[in-house]
This record gives C-alpha cells, sequence and structure tokens, in this order.
C-alpha cells in the first residue's frame, strides 16, 4: 500500500498525515515585532502631530472663551440700555470703590497695589447689590446673595470673563465701566450716569472694557489711572480684547488698535469730544 496523498484546501492552513489519515491542522502564524528604531520613529511622528496640532486646538479654546467674553458683555450693555430706558436715558453711576450713590452699577471692592496677584488681599465686588442685575435675573438679590462659587464661575456668573484667574475669581467681576460716563458732582448719593442722548459718538466711545485681573479693584476704568500701568494686561483675548460702546455694539479690537483706544491720549473715554 503506497502512503496516502494528502491535498492542501484552499481555506486550510495545513494538513499531517496521522495514523494513515489526513488531519487538518490550524498553525498560527508567527509575527515579528517592532524594532526599537521602529518604535522610535514611530514616537517622533507621534510627538510633531501632537506640536503641530496643541497650538490649534489652544486657539479654538481661546476663541471660544473670546465669544463667551463677547457674549457676557453683550448681555451687561444691554442691560445697561434697559436700565437707561427707565431712567430718562441716564446710565446707571460707575461703581468705583466707596461709592456710595443709589445708581452704582455695582458696589464694593479694595484698593490694593497692582499688579494684583494675591486673591487674599482682595475683596469680591457686590454685583448683586448693582443696578442693572434685575435686569438680568429678575429681581435684586443685594438681600440673599448666592453662594460664593457662583461668583467664581464664569459658567455662571455673566459678569466674570472667562479667562478670569483666580484674582478674577475672587472679585467676580471681569468687567468696568468708562469713567467719564459719570455726571458730577461724582460723590453725591445721587450721582447718575450720563443720558445717551449726550454722547456725541456714541458708536465710538466706550462702555465697558474687559480689565484685566491685575489692576480691577471696582467698577470703574479710568483710563488716566492704575489700570494702564501695564497695558499688554489688556490683550486677554488672541492679542486683542473685547469692549463695549455707548450705542450697545460689543467688539474684538486688535492689539494695535486696541493699545491705541486706551492710551491716556485716546478721546474713545470722552463723551462730549
Amino acid at each position: 500500500m503506497g502512503t496516502p496523498h494528502c491535498r492542501v484546501h484552499p481555506s486550510s492552513l495545513g494538513w499531517e498525515l496521522t495514523a494513515g489519515r489526513c488531519v487538518e491542522v490550524l498553525t498560527m502564524k508567527r509575527f515579528r515585532g517592532f524594532t526599537l528604531i521602529e518604535l522610535l520613529v514611530v514616537m517622533a511622528i507621534l510627538s510633531i502631530l501632537m506640536a503641530l496640532l496643541l497650538p490649534a486646538i489652544q486657539s479654538a479654546k481661546e476663541k471660544g472663551r473670546q465669544v463667551k467674553c463677547i457674549s457676557n458683555m453683550k448681555t451687561l450693555t444691554n442691560a445697561f440700555m434697559l436700565y437707561a430706558g427707565d431712567f430718562d436715558e441716564h446710565l446707571p453711576a460707575s461703581g468705583r470703590t466707596g461709592g456710595n450713590a443709589y445708581s452704582e452699577w455695582v458696589t464694593g471692592g479694595n484698593v490694593i497695589s497692582a499688579p494684583q496677584t494675591d486673591p487674599d488681599a482682595c475683596q469680591r465686588i457686590n454685583i448683586e447689590r448693582g443696578t442693572i442685575w434685575p435686569y438680568l435675573f429678575g429681581r435684586s438679590d443685594a438681600s440673599n446673595p448666592r453662594k460664593e462659587e457662583w461668583y467664581a464661575n464664569p459658567a455662571t456668573n455673566p459678569y466674570l470673563c472667562p479667562s478670569a484667574g483666580p484674582v478674577g475669581r475672587k472679585r467676580g467681576l471681569s468687567y468696568t465701566m468708562n469713567f467719564y460716563l459719570d455726571v458730577p458732582p461724582n460723590h453725591s448719593v445721587d450721582r447718575v450716569g450720563i443720558q445717551l442722548s449726550r454722547i456725541r459718538r456714541a458708536a465710538e466711545v466706550i462702555m465697558l472694557v474687559d480689565e484685566s485681573d491685575q489692576t480691577l479693584n471696582d467698577g470703574t476704568f479710568w483710563h488716566q489711572g492704575v489700570e494702564l500701568t501695564v497695558p499688554d494686561l489688556l490683550l486677554k483675548h488672541s492679542g486683542g480684547g473685547n469692549l463695549s460702546f455707548c450705542d450697545g455694539h460689543v467688539a474684538w479690537i486688535r492689539q494695535e488698535r486696541l493699545l491705541r483706544l486706551m492710551s491716556r491720549d485716546s478721546d474713545a473715554f470722552y463723551p462730549d469730544r
């Protein structure tokens, strides 16, 4: 008797002759692992891809914060306009430290040396005691303030820029009102803001500034004061900054123009020029 002949089926992995019978055998193909050089090449490629992608991811995140900040400022500016509609076109008072006017848009705060870097030295601004709060939340919370976590969270507090750091979150406020929109006498309890109809260039006169955490101490922005000790700190979003204007519009301003608008020689703060 001759030796049995085993035919290989196309779908099988192999055959062997056992006790005169052909038995199909499944075998596993052995794969060669990666060499050290190949692993290093892969890691290098991944590192290059991460280096290329991270700036784009950071830029996208910052763009999101910039848009949220503009939305906050638009919300506040609309509240200012609603307030003016109820008070013979007068804006609220600018909310300076120690201000006691009935119409302050925010109250409280404290003045410390700039740059401010220690949250523990800063007092929270009483945004809930300000005159525009009811236009945002439908009622006054002056006698029933919210939990401190609410004021420190940009996701819940529209007065707070999403790029705010520890000092800004302690203050609970990022946006400050143009000092020159107040009507003298500046220390009267009856002090009010200017009438919108008296502003000559409403689309060019600044109403609110997205101020740096390191200089903000109350609700007022005085462009002749400590606020401009470090002007680059105003460049909070993508190399520029957000401003709202007295006609109600809000805009992101590029670095060169922003620094001109915020300079001590600028006319953008004066409603009567």
